[in-house]
């Protein structure tokens, strides 16, 4: 365990020396309300990233999915470059242009050499201002849609955790699909998109992120002849719509699946809140594991350890999904009908060593891990404009690695327990399960091993 750690210091160190030379980003706002962020490397590639603040959360039961309409529609072309003239713009720029929607984010990604930063900025300023809704175009893409979507219920884990969301925050709009609903996207026609693109792709709720060998001026310079143009509005984030948890649960049982797939969660704080580096230190803590895995007892983490030496499932992983005000902080894992109880059981033990008995060297082992993490997640230029992208959104200023390997640097054994006691001790979680789930515990007695009556 020692020889581990030493390397994880090791390349921690490397990355800290890197950030120190050259992760500078420089941020400027438009006068309609856009957000450029630029971090200048010495790379001969430059990564763009236009994130927007949109998805299931900005929309209703009639209209869900029609973000994600909306980013199969970008790459079917605009009014003045049809998806041919598309495709051949970016093989001669040699250019990639990629998408992705979230709960809340809607992220449209480029990548090209440097020289052709400008061409790839056009594109994806029309995508918001200029799309072509024509009648062939958006049925292919909801033939597409379709096809995605049954893939996507066909996949045990992306069911459960629909299921997580729909019991953590049911009757509000982050209980909603980001694929939306088959009959949503049977009645989705141009003027629909073009209407919620007017709402919502506003410029208050964009923000531009670049990395990589380009100038800050340069990129600001050309933004604002893309993007100065489109309508601002007053935005009011008081209204943005809170989304109330409920500690619930969804199992639907199938025994003729070899594996049930679970998922626990409790109410954690969203991406801005200070206990959101003490919750991220703990939920490496929790770490994860598959049957691949060696180790046995040598394991340092001892749900890893539990896993491996009792053979309580085929794997599991800790997650922290976190959004503007709100998240969910747990476990999923994969296990036989008969090991579900035990599983769990270790799981919320391990919860209540959090609350009253976590030591510093595991919150150590815990910091080491976490800034492993936030090192990865910024090792080159697109994983790079991703982070810049999200911070700005939700903060509105980027901290660079060495700032957050200091934020974690404060997270001690006493940081854990404060947020044992605010978050897990005596909370209601939340269960979601498919599969074979006879010897799952109903919900009350999970509930019930939410305290300990000695602590």
């Amino acid at each position: 365990m020692f020889h581990s750690v030493r390397r994880i210091s090791c390349q921690i160190f490397s990355t800290l020396k890197f950030s120190k030379r050259c992760l500078v980003t420089n941020t400027t706002v438009l006068k309609n309300g856009v957000r450029v962020a630029v971090e200048e490397t010495h790379s001969p590639l430059v990564c763009l990233s236009l994130f927007i603040e949109t998805g299931p959360r900005f929309e209703t039961s009639d209209n869900n999915g029609i973000s994600h309409f909306i980013e199969h529609m970008a790459f079917k072309g605009f009014n003045s470059m049809k998806k041919d003239e598309l495709a051949k713009c970016l093989n001669n720029i040699g250019a990639q242009l990629s998408a992705t929607t979230t709960k809340e984010i809607q992220i449209f990604s480029g990548k090209c050499t440097s020289e052709h930063t400008t061409d790839l900025i056009d594109i994806l300023s029309q995508i918001i201002t200029n799309l072509e809704f024509s009648e062939c175009e958006i049925q292919l893409a909801k033939e597409n849609i379709f096809r995605e979507l049954t893939d996507y219920e066909n996949s045990p884990k992306l069911v459960v955790f629909d299921y997580l969301h729909q019991a953590a925050y049911q009757g509000t709009p982050l209980a909603q699909r980001v694929i939306g609903s088959r009959k949503n996207i049977e009645k989705f026609d141009g003027y629909e998109a073009f209407c919620f693109i007017n709402k919502q792709y506003k410029p208050e709720n964009m923000v531009l992120a670049v990395s990589g060998g380009i100038r800050h001026v340069e990129i600001f310079s050309h933004a604002q002849k893309r993007f100065s143009h489109i309508c601002s509005d007053t935005i009011n984030y008081s209204n943005y719509e809170l989304c109330r948890y409920t500690g619930s649960s969804i199992v639907y049982r199938d025994d003729s699946m070899p594996f049930a797939h679970v998922a626990i969660a409790l109410e954690v704080p969203g991406y801005g809140n200070p206990d959101y580096w003490s919750l991220l230190v703990a939920n490496c803590i929790l770490g994860s594991w598959d049957k691949s895995q060696g180790g046995g007892d040598s394991h340092g983490a001892y749900l890893s350890r539990a896993a491996a030496t009792d053979n309580l499932c085929q794997s599991y992983e800790s997650f922290y999904i976190a959004y503007r005000d709100t998240g969910l902080w747990g476990v999923y894992y994969i296990a036989q009908r008969e090991n579900l109880d035990d599983l769990l059981y270790n799981v919320q033990q391990q919860w209540m060593h959090f609350c009253a008995s976590i030591t510093d060297p595991e919150v150590e082992r815990g910091v080491n891990f976490a800034k492993l993490k936030l090192a990865k997640e910024v090792e080159n230029g697109i994983y790079s404009s991703y982070d810049i992208g999200l911070q700005i959104l939700y903060t509105n200023k980027r901290l660079s690695l060495l700032d957050k390997y200091k934020n974690l640097s404060f997270v001690t054994a006493k940081n854990i327990k404060e947020v044992g006691h605010k978050y897990i001790y005596d909370r209601c979680p939340v269960v979601s399960a498919i599969g074979p789930t006879e010897c799952l515990p109903d919900y009350n007695r999970v509930r019930s091993d939410m305290y300990w009556l000695r602590y």
